[in-house]
């Protein structure tokens, strides 16, 4: 007896086992027609056991019950099969139909049903999540936006940083060799990180070279790594140079304008054929690596002058992004200016304001160190006095002590006293080595922006202080 004509002959007493069952069963016989449905199918698929017994499955596909039947997949291909489907008011279901075989012969299906609904909805979810991820990540990057700058980096209220950031975010996509120019302090190494993290390589390593920082004796190595034993000192089993270890990421040159000529034809070889050659090693090695180079130095005259390889130069200068000054974005300065203030604030647990005076000294300022000159001297004006607005004759003060010498500036905040007793001494000290080096009170006057009579009655005050002990 086939199993089929079993079920047939047996059907009400099979029916009330499969339908004690937790988990939904379908029977069809080898054509494909329903034999049996249990209480836990119906229940699942919104069917109800009279609409579908006697049908085959393709029937209930073209009424639109289901979409697909494992059943028919497990009878065509006599193995056992499995289909996710849909069924009504959002439900899912994972069917799997495994094919009985009688006498050689496909003699029916038995089809185990198990509700998935809710794992469907989670990954449906997660994938949402992953769909809002990435469009929130490319909507940053088409608006050149950097994460990092709601800490503070890269702040760009001028037309001209507002440029170069769109520029660097542009450039990181390209997956190109880039260079940037600028003065010292400009912020070279941010607008590198901007690149890197605008471009296909910012889950890969970011690896940053100071080439200045770097002996010549010791720049090869550090830079391609060494075999075993190559020279005195060198471990045995050799190591890796900074471009191995930026395999497949990006490496940031700082300073390469200081990178001895010798070097520099082996970083061409690199930027050519991305290969790189050990110290003692006989063989080359290939590395997939982005370069970001970063100088302070006119290269082109480097060039002219014999310093700088030609070739390396135009090698380089595919994609250059030139950072203006700060005195050149006034704009950018008292946002920095507040940025940094706030920083300290938090590091030193104070709570010190910039006075509109300070704020209007700051911004007059030429700023030849560029932000990193106003990083460091807001640090200074921060931990250096007390009361909790600075004002602006501090800043004048702290500006003056730069131009003339950093030694007389740190002697300020390394003093003790009073903020009076500490003002009084360095604008002493201020006073009497200007008029040292001028030589008149009128020309002191004229260097320091103030009146005769203000000089005069000063040092009168000083020197009657002096006579007394310095009680007056």
């Amino acid at each position: 007896m086939k199993y089929s004509e079993f079920i047939r002959e047996n059907y009400e007493m099979l029916l009330g086992i499969v339908d004690h069952m937790h988990i939904g069963v379908w029977i069809t016989d080898g054509e494909g027609r329903v034999l049996m449905v249990n209480n836990e199918s119906v229940k699942t698929g919104g069917l109800k056991r009279d609409e579908v017994i006697g049908r085959n499955m393709r029937e209930l596909i073209e009424m639109g019950y289901i979409m697909e039947s494992s059943a028919l997949k497990a009878i065509s291909s006599k193995r056992e099969e499995s289909v996710v489907e849909e069924m009504g008011e959002g439900g899912y279901c994972l069917t799997t139909s495994l094919p009985v075989i009688c006498d050689g012969e496909l003699d029916l299906t038995v089809c185990i049903e198990r509700d998935i609904s809710e794992v469907v909805e989670l990954r449906n979810a997660l994938q949402d999540q992953k769909d809002v991820t990435a469009k929130i990540r490319e909507q940053l990057r088409q608006a050149h936006i950097d994460v990092d700058q709601y800490e503070g980096r890269m702040i760009a209220n001028s037309y001209k940083m507002i440029r170069v950031k769109e520029t660097a975010a542009h450039i990181g996509s390209l997956d190109a060799t880039a260079i940037i120019l600028g003065e010292s302090g400009a912020g070279k190494e941010m607008v590198a990180e901007l690149i890197y993290e605008s471009s296909q390589r910012i889950d890969e390593p970011f690896i940053k070279v100071n080439c200045a920082a770097i002996p010549e004796s010791l720049i090869e190595s550090e830079l391609f790594g060494y075999e075993g034993g190559a020279f005195t000192g060198a471990k045995s089993s050799g190591q890796k140079g900074m471009f191995e270890e930026a395999d497949g990421g990006t490496i940031f040159l700082d300073e390469i304008g200081e990178l001895p000529l010798s070097m520099q034809s082996k970083l061409l070889r690199v930027l050519e054929n991305g290969e790189i050659r050990r110290v003692g090693a006989t063989e080359s090695k290939t590395v997939d690596v982005r370069i970001i180079a970063a100088t302070n130095r006119n290269l082109k005259k480097e060039v002219e002058a014999g310093k700088f390889r030609g070739d390396l130069y135009y090698r380089l200068m595919v994609l250059p992004i030139v950072i203006p000054p700060l005195r050149e974005r006034k704009e950018d300065i008292i946002p920095l200016a507040k940025l940094f203030l706030q920083k300290f604030n938090e590091k030193y647990h104070l709570e010190k304001d910039l006075s509109e005076s300070a704020l209007n000294e700051l911004n007059a300022y030429n700023w030849p160190g560029n932000v990193r000159e106003l990083r460091n001297m807001i640090e200074r004006l921060v931990v250096g006095g007390e009361g909790d607005m600075i004002s602006g004759f501090q800043v004048k003060l702290c500006i003056m002590g730069v131009q003339d010498g950093e030694e007389r500036t740190s002697d300020l905040y390394m003093g003790s006293g009073t903020l009076d007793e500490l003002m009084y001494n360095y604008e002493k000290q201020i006073i009497l080595e200007v008029m040292e080096k001028c030589g008149t009170i009128s020309a002191t006057a004229a260097r320091l922006g103030v009146n005769k009579s203000t000089i005069s009655r000063k040092v009168k005050a000083y020197k009657a202080k002096d006579a007394s002990g310095g009680v007056i």
